[in-house]
Formats: structure tokens, C-alpha cells, sequence
């Protein structure tokens, strides 16, 4: 029966994500909003659809692979065959279940992955990888995947020998505060794959430390990251914990974008700060953790799941495989739509804050032009916005700023 019901689990969530393929694919083709005509020239549109349906057809057959694995392991018992063959307590047990799957995982990842970057986006200029830079970002990721999995399976551990079958309380509030630690620390992460330089002294940096000053925050540094050593895409971030903020610039982007268009894009991020947005973004992540504390503890409350998978009992590894697993991947995806909805609500009024700032123009320009550089899809299937987009549509984006120069 539990079979049963971790098969159902997986089929839905499965044709869930297919369901939205389907809805983005009958949105191609379809006329651009006027805020977006122009952006992409017919050669340039014509690129996009391409680039979007090889990346479409490669996502597919990802969720294919990646289906068939889940059904080899929670249709059989191939799971406890592997634990229990392992030497050790549970914690060495898990900890080796670890090391054994996330090397198959990887296995299996690495032809998927290298398509998509040296075939696809290969093909559309994109990819800068080198195959040695390939082999050691999948080198790192196996590493650091292990160590946050058996770090996090300790913590679950620790609480659940402390407190038994009331340890998802503990559980989440610890995990909620890790969660919080690598979101304040996630610089120090990409410092193992990326080189981070101070940015030159300028009017960039004099521009942007001015503008956080202003609204009472202080720079801890700006960094100039490599980004180009892997892909020709812009991007950048900010981060930190309270009053004192970092600032990560994209190499492409302080290369090929304009101070004010880079200055308008952290005025939009000046925004979510100052209205708490990055705050309350962190509280509803850790919202995700509840329905795999609920389905954990659930597992070790009644022994009949785990014993029709293999083991003996209860089994809090097994709890913790199958909850931070793909089997609730679908309920994930349903909490996310309001969650989606509220951090779109938030991106308008960062943009709003930007334009106020005296940056419409500036952050118009910047939105096109990211866009066009990554091949953005420019209008995207309402429905497929409404249940996974975290930010507007660049076409909405656009209109507001320019309802808001009109009505002044």
C-alpha cells in the first residue's frame, strides 16, 4: 500500500511539471506584448525558440531519467538492501548511504549535464565551461552535497535520540537556523568555485556605497566574481545578516552594462531590504521544512512504511531519505504557488521603489537587456506564471514602471 501511495506520490508530481512543459510550449509563437516588441529581432526570436525547446526536450528527458530511478527505488526495496549491507550505527550506516548514492546520482547527472553545456549551450554562445572546470564543479558539488546531507541527517539524528518521536519540533528549528547560516554565509560557498575580487574604487562603487548609506546600511565589501570563466550570462546578488551588506557583481555584468543600469538594479535590491522582504522570503523557505518534518516523523510513529520498504522498523534514516526526497516534491511545488505569488507581489514594489529612486529608465533598460542576453522567455504562459515565477514577467515589469512615469 505504501508503495502504492510513494508511486502515486511521484506520477503526480511528474505530470504536474509536464503539464506546465505543455502550457509553455502552446504560449510559443504566440504575439509579444507591445512593452517587449523589439527586444529580440525575428533572427534573435527565432534563436530563442530554438535555445527554449532544446532545453525543454533535454528537461524532459531529465524527468524521465530521474522518474524511472525513483520507481526503481520506493517500488522495491533496494534501499534497505544497500543500508543494510553497510557496516556501522546508524550514523556510519547513513553517512556511507550518502557517500554510495550521491556518487550514482552524480554518475547519472553528469551526461545530462554535460549536454546541456556543451551542446546547448555550446550552441548559443553561452557556455564557457572548460571540461576541467566541468569535472571539478562536479568534484565540489558531490563534496559539499555529502557533507550538508550527513551534517543535516546529524542534526535530525541528534534530536531525534534527545526527544524521540517529538524531535521534529527541535529538528525544524535547527534546520531553520542552518538554513539561515548558509543563506548569510552563501559567499563563502561560492568563493570554492568562483574568485571574488573588491571592486575597483569608481563611480560604480561610489554610487552604490552611497546609495545603502543613504538608507542606513553599510557595504561590507563589493565583489567583482568570474563568472564569465563559466557562461557569457549577467547576473548579481546581495546579501548579508541586519545592517551590514555585500554586494556580488557578475564580471559580465560590470563589463557589459551601464553604472546607472548596475545601479538600478541594487536600488530594486535596496528595496527588499528595506522593506524586510529578504526577511520574510527566509521565514516562508523554512515553511518547505514543516511538511518533511510532519512526513518524518509520521514514518517513525508508524513502523509499517518503513518495514514495507525492507527494514526491520521504524528506521529514522529511511524517514529522512525518503522526506528530504522526491517523493514530496509535488507538495513542495503546491506550497510554493502562494509563496510565488507573495515574492512577486514584493518584486513590484521593489521595482516601484527603484523608479522612485530615480531609476526607471535605468532599471528598464537593464531588465532588457539581461533578458535578451540570457534568452528570456518574453511572454510566458500566464498559468505557468501564476504557479512557479518568484518575479514578474519582464513585459509586466516594464509596464508598471512605465504606468508610474505616465500617471506622474
Amino acid at each position: 500500500m505504501y508503495k502504492i501511495l510513494f508511486l502515486i506520490l511521484l506520477l503526480t508530481n511528474f505530470f504536474y511539471h509536464l503539464f506546465l512543459h505543455l502550457l509553455s510550449n502552446k504560449q510559443v509563437g504566440k504575439p509579444l506584448p507591445a512593452s517587449v516588441q523589439g527586444i529580440y529581432n525575428d533572427e534573435e526570436y527565432d534563436k530563442w525558440r530554438r535555445y527554449n525547446n532544446k532545453k525543454d526536450k533535454l528537461g524532459i528527458v531529465s524527468s524521465v531519467i530521474g522518474l524511472a530511478i525513483n520507481i526503481v527505488l520506493f517500488c522495491t526495496n533496494i534501499i534497505s538492501v544497500i543500508y543494510n549491507a553497510l557496516p556501522g550505527d546508524v550514523m556510519v550506516k547513513s553517512m556511507l548511504f550518502f557517500l554510495v548514492i550521491g556518487l550514482v546520482e552524480t554518475i547519472i547527472s553528469l551526461p545530462i549535464d554535460y549536454i546541456f553545456n556543451f551542446k546547448i549551450e555550446a550552441e548559443f554562445g553561452f557556455n564557457k565551461v572548460t571540461p576541467k572546470t566541468f569535472i571539478a564543479d562536479a568534484i565540489k558539488n558531490y563534496i559539499i552535497g555529502n557533507i550538508l546531507n550527513i551534517a543535516i541527517f546529524g542534526l535530525v539524528l541528534l534530536a531525534y535520540n534527545l526527544l524521540g518521536n517529538y524531535f521534529g519540533i527541535i529538528a525544524f528549528l535547527g534546520l531553520a537556523l542552518f538554513m539561515i547560516l548558509i543563506s548569510a554565509f552563501s559567499t563563502v560557498f561560492s568563493k570554492i568555485f568562483n574568485k571574488f575580487t573588491p571592486l575597483p574604487e569608481g563611480e560604480l562603487r561610489s554610487n552604490l556605497s552611497k546609495m545603502f548609506a543613504d538608507a542606513g546600511y553599510k557595504l561590507k565589501d563589493i565583489y567583482v566574481m568570474d563568472a564569465s570563466k563559466r557562461t557569457t550570462k549577467a547576473n548579481a546578488y546581495c546579501g548579508g545578516i541586519g545592517k551590514l551588506k555585500q554586494i556580488v557583481l557578475y564580471d559580465n555584468l560590470v563589463n557589459n552594462y551601464t553604472d546607472g543600469e548596475i545601479t538600478a538594479v541594487f536600488a530594486h535590491e535596496l528595496a527588499h531590504f528595506k522593506n524586510k522582504d529578504t526577511t520574510k522570503m527566509t521565514f516562508f523557505n523554512m515553511l518547505n521544512f514543516l511538511p518533511m518534518m510532519v512526513m518524518m516523523t509520521v514514518m517513525m510513529i508508524v513502523p509499517e512504511i518503513a518495514q514495507s520498504f525492507g527494514f526491520e522498523g521504524a528506521n529514522i534514516f529511511f524517514a529522512f531519505y525518503v522526506s528530504f526526497g522526491s517523493i514530496l516534491s509535488i507538495v513542495t511545488s503546491l506550497i510554493m504557488i502562494p509563496f510565488n505569488c507573495m515574492s512577486r507581489r514584493f518584486e513590484r514594489r521593489a521595482d516601484s521603489l527603484a523608479y522612485e529612486l530615480g531609476y526607471g529608465d535605468d532599471l528598464i533598460s537593464g531588465l532588457r537587456k539581461l533578458h535578451k542576453d540570457s534568452l528570456s522567455d518574453m511572454n510566458p504562459h500566464p498559468t505557468v506564471v501564476k504557479l512557479t515565477y518568484s518575479h514578474p514577467p519582464l513585459h509586466e515589469r516594464i509596464e508598471l514602471i512605465e504606468a508610474k512615469k505616465n500617471n506622474k
